[in-house]
């Protein structure tokens, strides 16, 4: 993500809230908020595109939070040759606040270290509980 544009808050998508419902967001990732002067959506920068959101599915701050991310995948089935890399991510995945990086969370530690980016935050379990 990128400050060059004017940031008018950070948001996710609701953990409850379906990929397809969220337009390609990542569960657990935050976004800027680039724009949001109206009252049913917002515009969002993901990844250098600007993406307008139904502001229901999104839970939107002013500030971009430190703490880690904790996604609960529901529907979880032990690793697969079969499937794609996030099966080796486990029922639950953290994700970075600073860069959006997922990382496998192992016995609910309180911190972590972003191994991407070396963010290093409180890990936010009561979102995923």
């Amino acid at each position: 993500m990128t400050d060059e544009v004017a940031t008018a808050g950070w948001a996710r998508v609701w953990a409850t809230i379906r990929p397809p419902q969220s337009r390609n967001l990542r569960a657990g990732a935050w976004y800027q908020v680039v724009k949001a002067d109206r009252a049913d959506r917002v515009t969002l920068n993901v990844y250098g595109r600007m993406v307008d959101v139904p502001r229901r599915i999104l839970e939107i701050r002013p500030d971009r939070p430190d703490r880690f991310s904790v996604v609960h995948r529901v529907g979880y089935r032990p690793p697969s040759p079969q499937r794609r890399s996030l099966h080796k991510l486990g029922r639950y995945y953290g994700v970075c606040p600073r860069c959006s990086w997922r990382f496998a969370l192992y016995a609910r530690p309180e911190r972590a270290r972003c191994p991407e980016c070396g963010h290093d935050g409180e890990v936010a379990w009561w979102e995923a509980d």
